[in-house]
């Protein structure tokens, strides 16, 4: 009588380029596929996963092997037609969406990963169907007029995923730097260090060791430096961090 009430069957469609693309430009980070994953099958029956995109290019072409081994609905939208752009993963995209929709049985949620208003018409067909439509996308590059007509949305990445990335990056500095005992970390070399070497905004890292600093993972330390002058470095409580689980050599 109280039994687990039963999940909603679901398809989900991925425009790769849009996620993959918005990740690096925008936040120097890579997409955390099985991670969503994972989400989408706690909260639905999962029937069928599609992946779209040019997978062409060296960069995004590393990921390809990964995703054939999570569905075998990768979908390589490549061209050899010039001045074929990226709207052709699209146009892709949205047939495999209208065909499917078309079946007899669909089911009963369609989840998109796009940020394109290229998608504004099939959502809005999608729900006179009456099927929901929850769409992610990445931020800043999600149209406003796709999030109005969704059934639900979620920007990525959440801000937990981000916080936890810059957080990985420093401490993947300060780990490589405490094998250097002669060497005094400090709060500005590090947000400088982090973020040249890493290619990322020097206030997200800013942001992200200040919440360290705030939360007590890291602490200043006054130290005599080099030139006989007295400098607040860094201190990590390397043992609180790794039991938390926020870095692991």
């Amino acid at each position: 009588m109280f039994g687990k009430r039963s999940k909603s069957s679901a398809v989900a469609f991925v425009d790769y380029e849009h996620w993959f693309y918005g990740y690096s430009n925008s936040f120097q980070m890579k997409p955390n596929v099985d991670e969503w994953l994972e989400e989408l099958k706690r909260d639905f029956r999962l029937k069928d996963l599609y992946v779209f995109g040019d997978f062409s290019e060296p960069n995004i072409e590393q990921d390809l092997n990964r995703l054939k081994k999570m569905t075998s609905g990768v979908v390589h939208t490549a061209s050899d037609k010039t001045g074929v752009d990226k709207d052709f993963t699209d146009v892709i995209m949205l047939d495999y969406i209208y065909r499917y929709a078309a079946r007899k049985k669909s089911p009963d949620v369609f989840i998109l990963f796009t940020g394109d208003a290229h998608f504004l018409k099939v959502a809005e067909y999608l729900k006179e169907l009456g099927k929901k439509v929850i769409i992610y996308g990445v931020k800043f590059g999600f149209s406003n007029h796709l999030k109005s007509v969704s059934t639900s949305y979620v920007e990525m990445p959440r801000q937990s995923q981000e916080k936890d990335h810059y957080n990985e990056l420093i401490f993947a500095s300060l780990s490589r730097l405490r094998h250097k005992p002669r060497t005094l970390v400090t709060y500005w070399k590090t947000i400088n260090s982090v973020s040249d070497y890493n290619r990322v905004s020097k206030d997200r890292v800013k942001m992200a060791l200040d919440g360290l600093l705030k939360q007590k993972y890291i602490s200043k330390q006054e130290q005599v430096g080099y030139n006989g002058k007295v400098v607040d470095a860094l201190r990590v409580d390397w043992d609180r961090v790794e039991r938390d689980g926020l870095w692991s050599e």
